[in-house]
């Protein structure tokens, strides 16, 4: 019989009577599984009594714990830690928070000077080109099967304000806000009306079929807008990005738990499903905050080829390539938001574990 087992995780042993054991140790509780295929559970102390009494022969060098078979007290070296008190975990999270929103922030600063760069390519457009990119944007409804499916294009004016309000309205009411109250989804829905009326956006309303398009401002958007109608309704691939635009509202579930979980000590392993599932989060929390934003990357990128090639094919050679150049300037946005959270959440998880985690304690 040997003297002493190194530390161990699981490793395989036969007792006296011949039965092959696979012992394995979680967070002190042992899990005995024999040859005859019955399962037992002890106490890390119940278990090294019993492995001292009735083991012979050890299968596979163990690894966890360690206990000398010839000493009575069979003291341990297992290492003990301190979970973090409340003080660092608030504390930790909120500076973590803060270090993911600093990231985050350099989108934000963008989106002004991405909509002078959109504004300044239109404003650099003449009377004529203006007609032209207006009479192509209303035949590729026609020519692309839009207008069968009851797609049309509409300006927001001040003549048609209140029409632009229950476009918004409809779209808040049966998309991503609908659980919101009905007060809140109303305030966001003026929101959006506010920014098609000013030129500072445009869009395609899903649930009306509505290309909405600044009546001044970013002309060139418009076909950007079109290839969003072209998803929703003549590809199926494009159906189920737009309704997996979605996903994105996963990213806040993510960051909470990921800044609101400890991290684990040293060796130690999740204890059930739900511990397993959070601790995954919290390890992946950057990478899978990417990939709520990623079902949006792809629709967009897909809007933006389609309407390009719409451009292309409707527009002279000069201003299919200010299409283009105002398409690729747009999605920058979307890239450097997506990119930015995913880094953000990193980060901020970093330093949240720096300053809220395990701390050994030595064992005496």
């Amino acid at each position: 019989m040997p003297e002493s087992v190194k530390p161990f995780t699981s490793f395989t042993y036969k007792t006296k009577d011949g039965n092959t054991v696979t012992a394995t140790k979680n967070n002190n509780i042992v899990t005995l599984v024999d040859s005859k295929g019955e399962t037992r559970q002890l106490e890390l102390e119940e278990f090294k009594k019993e492995f001292i009494n009735n083991s012979q022969k050890l299968e596979k060098t163990p690894s966890s714990d360690v206990f000398n078979l010839n000493n009575s007290e069979n003291k341990t070296t297992e290492k003990t830690y301190k979970k973090p008190g409340i003080g660092a975990t608030i504390g930790g999270s909120l500076i973590g928070s803060i270090v993911a929103n600093i990231t985050k922030f350099p989108s934000k600063l963008a989106g002004p000077n991405i909509l002078k760069k959109l504004n300044q390519l239109s404003e650099g457009l003449s009377s004529e080109q203006i007609a032209s990119v207006e009479n192509a944007a209303n035949n590729a409804i026609k020519s692309t099967g839009l207008k069968e499916k009851g797609v049309e294009i509409i300006k927001a004016t001040m003549e048609n304000a209140d029409e632009i309000d229950k476009i918004m309205e409809k779209e808040i009411n049966e998309g991503i806000f609908k659980f919101l109250p009905k007060g809140l989804r109303r305030f966001i829905s003026k929101v959006y009306s506010a920014a098609m009326m000013s030129g500072e956006n445009a869009c395609y309303a899903f649930a009306s079929k509505k290309v909405v398009l600044p009546d001044k401002k970013i002309k060139l958007c418009a076909f950007h807008e079109i290839g969003h109608a072209m998803n929703g309704n003549l590809s199926k691939i494009g159906k189920i990005l737009q309704k997996s635009r979605n996903l994105s509202v996963l990213a806040l579930p993510i960051a909470l738990i990921a800044m609101f979980t400890t991290k684990k000590a040293e060796d130690e392993k999740p204890e059930g499903k739900l511990d397993s599932a959070t601790t995954f989060i919290k390890n992946n929390a950057g990478k899978l905050t990417f990939l709520t934003f990623l079902p949006t990357l792809l629709e967009e990128g897909l809007a933006t080829i389609k309407g390009n090639k719409i451009a292309k094919e409707m527009l002279s050679g000069e201003l299919a390539k200010k299409v283009a150049k105002n398409n690729a300037i747009a999605y920058t946005s979307y890239l450097l938001l997506s990119i930015l959270s995913g880094l953000g959440i990193y980060l901020g998880v970093k330093v949240k574990d720096a300053i809220a985690k395990p701390k050994e304690i030595e064992n005496k």
